[in-house]
């Protein structure tokens, strides 16, 4: 009798270890689903915030750009002075890079997690450093400074990256 009134305690406090485990799992397992659906929220406001300024951009930039380019584009079929055309050539090419920098910001694809894929080809640097130079040289002339520009014919011409984001 002795021995079944052992294994009785025994199952009783077993029992009751069991119970106390049952709770702290129970109580784990709320908290592990309450992160759970946390997270889950988190990952809808993070989608709709994407999605709100994927049309931002799309609808408050990337249209008037367009618009912008037609309208550069009529220009340049225009008789226009010499420095009227380079003004509006170089006004394409910065209004070109403008559209590609915005098209980058809508188009990024959720599995290059927020990278910008990288094209590297050769292209003529001191071309690149004529076209910053008529932009700048427009901004000086706008604001009656002088600017002039010297590439050293040392400077390597043909170089590796990516053109559009140079």
């Amino acid at each position: 009798m002795e021995i079944v009134e052992v294994v009785v305690d025994q199952v009783i406090v077993a029992l009751s270890h069991a119970t106390v485990l049952e709770e702290l799992m129970r109580e784990k397992l709320e908290a592990r689903n309450s992160l759970q659906q946390q997270a889950k929220e988190n990952v809808v406001k993070a989608s709709q915030a994407r999605y709100s300024f994927q049309n931002l951009m799309n609808n408050g930039m990337r249209q008037p750009m367009h618009l912008i380019l037609g309208l550069l584009s009529i220009l340049q079929d225009e008789n226009t002075s010499t420095n009227q055309k380079n003004i509006i050539d170089t006004m394409v090419r910065m209004s070109t890079v403008l559209l590609n920098l915005i098209n980058d910001a809508i188009d990024i694809p959720d599995k290059d997690e927020g990278r910008f894929p990288v094209k590297m080809m050769s292209f003529q640097l001191h071309s690149l450093i004529r076209e910053t130079f008529c932009l700048v040289n427009c901004l000086c002339i706008y604001k009656s400074f002088e600017f002039s520009m010297n590439v050293s014919n040392s400077l390597t011409n043909l170089v590796m990256g990516d053109e559009k984001r140079s």
